[in-house]
């Protein structure tokens, strides 16, 4: 009699053990998050460059949406979900860019930005804007190639003309 009771406390010690160990049972894993994208470009410049105390900083800068005034996109970015590309050289004829961990969806303005004044929080404007393909840009995890031309002779209204 205690043999049988010890071969059942082993059966269903054989049993429960596996099973304590899964914490989801049969349940499927969770989805993979989706891939992100990037967009790689070149910034072509033509016409005459402003004073290089107007250039602090040159960037492509791609959005989800279409602002209607600056504090949109400063609100991106204290908000730590702007993205954009590296500091742009000024002075130049040309100059590749790139943005990366971008998630995917379609970036609707897009511009090489430029902060002409002391304060960073503040003092930007666009010089370019990305036209091509409606100004639209589709990221689906993968690389985007764009061309985005400023002519610093005619610069965008800022915010856009809708």
């Amino acid at each position: 009699m205690i043999r049988q009771v010890l071969t059942y406390l082993l059966l269903v010690a054989a049993i429960s053990l596996p099973l304590m160990g899964c914490e989801g049972g049969l349940e499927p894993p969770p989805p993979e998050p989706e891939p992100i994208g990037a967009i790689s470009g070149t910034v072509i410049y033509t016409g005459e460059w402003p004073p290089s105390s107007e250039l602090r900083e040159l960037i492509f800068v791609p959005l989800l949406f279409t602002p209607t005034d600056f504090s949109q996109i400063l609100g991106e970015f204290l908000r730590g979900t702007l993205r954009s590309s590296d500091r742009l050289q000024s002075f130049v004829d040309s100059e590749e860019f790139f943005v990366g961990e971008l998630e995917n969806g379609v970036y609707v303005y897009n511009i090489i930005a430029n902060q002409f004044g002391p304060n960073a929080l503040a003092d930007w404007r666009p010089l370019g804007v990305y036209d091509e393909n409606d100004g639209l840009i589709t990221i689906r995890g993968d690389t985007v190639e764009v061309t985005v031309y400023v002519d610093f002779n005619n610069l965008p209204p800022f915010p856009p003309v809708q």
